[in-house]
């Protein structure tokens, strides 16, 4: 399989990657609202638990409900989702671990996780959009830290927003 060919399949079977993304904002949304009523703790465990949900509600919108088949077995976009995933999940650890010594950053650090492992995304989907993505989640993280950009409603909010228009905006092309 040429890899032009695997990204395409990739892509086709799981809509650009558009309903994960969205499915991704609305989790740092439910999130955002956790940090807004309860603190940044609960902020983050519904962050990271959420998370776990993202690619089975993906799986569920692209198969039940824009019927995209699956895969071609022995894709190695698929895998690659899954490397950067992992490695993702080590950084939101590591942001966990700031729980206890620096509350302002552990939004900030997942923000940057979640931006720098969308840029794999590019090479499995076959995207440069990702890579946008990817640079402005993670410079929303940069901006949480050092505050270089204002960020009116917080990292929280701001990623939820990104994902969510890049998300819509990568379902609607992918299924015109």
């Amino acid at each position: 399989m040429q890899i032009s060919e695997a990204q395409s399949d990739l892509s086709r079977a799981y809509t650009g990657g558009g309903p994960g993304v969205i499915i991704s904002g609305l989790i740092w949304t439910a999130a955002w609202l956790a940090e807004t009523r309860a603190g940044i703790a609960t902020g983050f465990g519904v962050l990271f638990f959420g998370g776990m949900l993202i690619y089975p509600a993906a799986l569920l919108v692209n198969r039940v409900f824009l019927k995209r088949g699956k895969e071609m077995a022995g894709n190695p976009g698929g895998p690659l989702v899954m490397e950067s995933t992992i490695a993702m999940i080590a950084g939101l650890f590591a942001a966990w671990l700031f729980l206890n010594y620096d509350l302002g950053l552990v939004m900030p650090l997942s923000a940057i996780m979640v931006g720098t492992h969308y840029f794999a995304f590019r090479t499995a989907y076959g995207d440069k959009l990702f890579w946008l993505l990817a640079a402005l989640v993670t410079v929303a993280g940069f901006a949480g830290i050092y505050s270089f950009v204002p960020l009116p409603d917080g990292v929280t909010l701001t990623v939820a927003i990104i994902e969510v228009l890049f998300g819509v905006f990568l379902t609607w092309r992918n299924l015109r």
